[in-house]
């Protein structure tokens, strides 16, 4: 009896660290949320996206990038040290990869053409500040909240950057 609870214990163990049924058998893990980047200039790759997979590794994972330059999605990739596909028809990249979250670091202009998007199509939405360009996409933006039950967060990420803190302390 001893030894079936000793090696049955071992096995558990073993079985609650292995990375393959870690989730589905460890109720304490914590899944990574599947995340996509549209728009992957400075600000997406190096701001949002580098920074995320450096330090929130262990709870992110993305899982596509895209951007309407094939150049720069690929420079963004290996920038960022991501495995994911890259992509640059957004609606490819929603349909193949169907991220929880999308992250939004394109112009301006075009801000509420992806939030709303990525709404329809199941994901939840940070994006840059500004939200959108004016109130007519503003509420285009907010009735796609409301219609597909979605979040919106808005990234005001220049008060906490590291340079405003820096400004703040002195």
């Amino acid at each position: 009896r001893r030894n079936f609870i000793k090696n049955s214990s071992i096995v558990a163990s073993g079985l609650m660290l292995s990375p393959d049924v870690l989730s589905s058998v460890n109720p304490f893990a914590v899944a990574k949320n599947r995340v996509a980047l549209v728009g992957t200039g400075h600000r997406g790759s190096s701001f949002w996206g580098k920074t995320i997979k450096d330090n929130y590794n262990e709870f992110v994972e993305f899982v596509g990038l895209c951007d309407i330059n094939p150049g720069r999605v690929l420079t963004a990739k290996a920038h960022m040290g991501v495995s994911c596909p890259t992509f640059t028809s957004f609606e490819e990249m929603m349909k193949t990869v169907k991220p929880e979250l999308v992250i939004v670091t394109t112009v301006d202009a075009t801000h509420d053409e992806f939030i709303i998007k990525a709404m329809a199509m199941g994901a939840d939405v940070i994006t840059e500040k500004p939200m959108t360009t004016d109130e007519m996409k503003c509420q285009s933006i907010l009735d796609a909240e409301k219609k597909y039950g979605k979040k919106i967060i808005v990234g005001f990420n220049y008060r906490h950057g590291p340079h405003m803190l820096k400004v703040k302390e002195l």
